[in-house]
């Protein structure tokens, strides 16, 4: 039979003289049972905190989550657009040519045979261009008498335009001279030279006005006055005054005047198609001794001094 094997009692024997043998093995087991115990409670404490700082490290490491509201609508906005100060003027941009307001059109026929400059209409041929019988101004206190009335002709060849008017009016009222003959008895044209160009709204200096005086037929004899419009929108003195050759008659029902205007007035080189921009205005006074402008009569009905829209046209044909 073998020799028993020692056991951990043997460890003890002869330190505790009093201890009974028959305990020992109880208590052995009961230090066992506790040591099993304590390592069991280690190792579930050393895993929650294991798991804890597990869980710890992947949430910190996750995306947060974006949640963007329903309604949000997320633009691109382009960096490279510049400023623009308030006080900043833009270029004007070219307008194409409109229809004017009214039946404004107006033809001129070439001739080789010019008419002879002297305020009788009878080297004319009888074609009627325009009548002016729209009142387009009227002076405050006007009695309201619609007695002017105007009916042009018109001409031309490569050196002037010819115009030929014959003034219907019951009381010819004419003193002013120079740039204010508008304010008697007369009539005047307006040109917007290059309407394909720069049709708008607005006066420029390709705008251009010609009144033409027959004078009193006393002491002062016709004339005529060139104005022109300038870059901001203003109608003053042309510059070198003008060369248009001017003739006057009076007759039983008011006067005939006749006109040649040199294309040279008009900044303009004439050619057969081209089509101007043209208002045609008789201007009334019935006030003896005065330099008033109490009627304006046009062939355009909303005929403005400033607005070429409002103005008619002139073809060469």
């Amino acid at each position: 039979m073998q020799k028993p094997q020692r056991n951990l009692e043997d460890d003890w024997d002869g330190l505790d003289p009093t201890q009974s043998r028959a305990g020992s093995p109880m208590m052995l087991y009961a230090g066992i049972g506790i040591a099993v115990l304590f390592g069991l409670v280690v190792c579930v404490v050393a895993g929650y905190f294991a798991w804890a700082q597990f869980r710890e490290r992947t949430t910190v490491d996750e995306e947060p989550a974006v949640v963007v509201p329903p309604t949000a609508v997320v633009e691109d906005v382009p960096t490279d657009i510049p400023a623009i100060a308030p006080t900043s003027t833009l270029a004007a941009t070219a307008v194409p040519p409109q229809t004017p307001l009214g039946d404004g059109t107006v033809e001129a026929s070439f001739t080789t045979t010019p008419p002879t400059i002297d305020g009788n209409l009878g080297d004319w041929p009888g074609t009627i261009a325009a009548s002016s019988a729209n009142r387009v101004y009227s002076v405050a206190g006007w009695d309201g008498s619609a007695d002017c009335t105007a009916v042009w002709q018109l001409s031309w060849d490569n050196g002037n335009l010819y115009v030929a008017v014959t003034v219907t009016d019951d009381i010819h009222v004419q003193t002013a001279s120079g740039n204010q003959i508008f304010r008697g008895d007369s009539v005047d044209m307006q040109f917007d030279t290059a309407r394909d160009a720069d049709f708008g709204a607005g006066l420029s200096p390709d705008d251009f006005q010609i009144t033409l005086s027959p004078g009193d037929f006393a002491g002062l004899g016709p004339t005529a006055f060139r104005f022109q419009g300038t870059a901001s929108g203003a109608i003053l003195d042309a510059p070198g005054g003008n060369i248009v050759t001017l003739a006057a008659q009076q007759t039983a029902t008011g006067y005939t005047l006749e006109a040649a205007i040199p294309w040279s007035d008009l900044n303009l080189t004439p050619s057969q198609g081209v089509t101007i921009g043209l208002a045609l205005n008789a201007n009334d006074n019935d006030t003896g001794g005065t330099a008033v402008q109490e009627v304006m009569m046009s062939h355009m009905p909303n005929r403005t001094l400033t607005d070429p829209t409002t103005w008619g046209t002139l073809t060469l044909k």
